[in-house]
């Protein structure tokens, strides 16, 4: 896991596979426990679970995208 910048808006981090999909489980597991149904836990758990998916078919296929989705 590193920091790669932040500022008054946001950071940016990078995860490794292992990283990305510890993240993603433990927003799920939250959502889950807590019954957060809000726009931003659903935009978070999306967000994750498309990068995860992303990063496997990357590795599957040799190919890498740069961009925001």
């Amino acid at each position: 896991m590193k920091l790669l910048s932040h500022d008054a808006n946001g950071a940016t981090i990078h995860l490794d596979e292992r990283e990305l999909r510890m993240v993603m489980v433990l927003i799920q597991e939250g959502r889950i426990t807590f019954e957060c149904d809000s726009p931003t836990g659903q935009a978070l758990d999306e967000m994750f679970r498309t990068a995860a998916m992303l990063v496997q078919e990357a590795r599957t296929t040799g190919h890498e995208m740069i961009g925001r989705h």
